[in-house]
């Protein structure tokens, strides 16, 4: 256990901004220091200018600090992150946000953008050529206008320093993942049993329900191809099946799945696969061989493959759990139920 580890959030935030976002990636934090029995993660609020900042639900917090004085902050750069949580002005963000930002990069500080602040970093270059989960409502839009960003539909995404994730509850499965790389699985489950989150939510977890939601909204012919695609990822069908059966042409189809979906149909059914064996690995033992011909791979060795471009691991790693520094889950459980029978 690395129990002498520090990480400090400044977080920004401007009038409207999501208090259930606030909320959401504060809470784990708070609880991770319960847990572990000391200090291990600090934050403070930032913001633009005077002393409170207004929730989008009226409520008024007090700020600790504006953007010049935590810019002069170079200590520890490397356990801090700035978290960027703008409120729903629209508008431009502020220069000096930009500015500490880029600065915060070069430092080696990671720089999270939260629901609208994920669209600030990309509308300022900062995820050209990068991964970025952005809330469904925000997806066609944010693939059209920034065309060089690679947008996902899960909840958060962590590439390199830059961490994005889609606002709302979503902000405390981001820092849950922070949260596990600091200190291990263990730790990152006992956290979710105290907050009663239900199961934990990975990268591979998508806005599903939303998707239909948004593709429904718009009347689109990918959606029956959508749902045709969940149905066959046991045994996938070939591109001019999935042209048959949308009433549309093929060049028609993919520029319909790259317009709403970021991406080319084979490359969205792959990623649906991947899914399904991740899901797979993580809820249940069935044997690996078994995993990669329930998800659509006919060998092991091309699932294993493309599992790891994909999720950044083999399989064998995700059933596994990657290696830990110290602690065991025991301990963490024992130091929660303490914790709930105080309460």
């Amino acid at each position: 256990m690395r129990s002498t580890l520090r990480r400090h959030f400044s977080i920004f935030l401007s009038d409207g901004f999501s208090l259930l976002a606030f909320t959401s990636l504060t809470a784990p934090l708070r609880i991770a220091n319960e847990l572990l029995g000391y200090q291990a993660y600090s934050w403070e609020i930032i913001g633009q200018r005077g002393a409170t900042v207004r929730t989008s639900c009226g409520l008024r917090l007090q700020v600790d600090r504006d953007i010049e004085a935590a810019r002069k902050e170079k200590s520890h750069d490397r356990t801090r992150v700035l978290a960027l949580l703008p409120g729903d002005k629209q508008g431009p963000f502020p220069a000096r946000l930009i500015g500490w930002a880029r600065e915060a990069l070069t430092r080696g500080v990671s720089v999270a953008g939260i629901g609208r602040g994920a669209l600030m970093l990309a509308e300022h270059g900062f995820l050209d050529g990068r991964r970025c989960a952005v809330h469904w409502s925000m997806f066609g839009s944010s693939v059209e206008n920034f065309p060089d960003v690679v947008f996902s539909r899960a909840f958060y995404e962590i590439d390199g320093l830059l961490h994005t994730c889609a606002g709302e509850a979503a902000s405390f499965d981001l820092v849950l993942e922070i949260i596990k790389q600091d200190f291990g699985q263990d730790l990152r489950d006992s956290i979710n049993e105290v907050a009663l989150q239900g199961r934990v939510r990975g990268r591979a977890d998508r806005q599903a329900m939303a998707l239909h939601m948004r593709l429904e909204r718009i009347s689109s012919p990918l959606l029956p191809v959508v749902k045709l695609m969940e149905r066959t990822i046991a045994d996938p069908l070939s591109l001019d099946e999935l042209v048959a059966s949308s009433g549309v042409t093929r060049r028609h189809l993919e520029r319909l799945f790259r317009l709403h979906l970021g991406m080319t149909p084979s490359k969205f059914y792959r990623q649906l696969r991947i899914e399904r064996a991740h899901s797979l690995l993580e809820d249940s033992m069935i044997p690996l061989i078994d995993v990669a011909v329930a998800s659509g791979f006919v060998s092991h060795s091309h699932f294993a493959k493309v599992y790891k471009a994909f999720m950044g691991c083999t399989p064998q790693e995700t059933r596994k759990g990657r290696k830990r520094d110290g602690g065991s889950v025991d301990s963490f459980r024992e130091r929660a139920l303490a914790m709930s029978t105080a309460a």
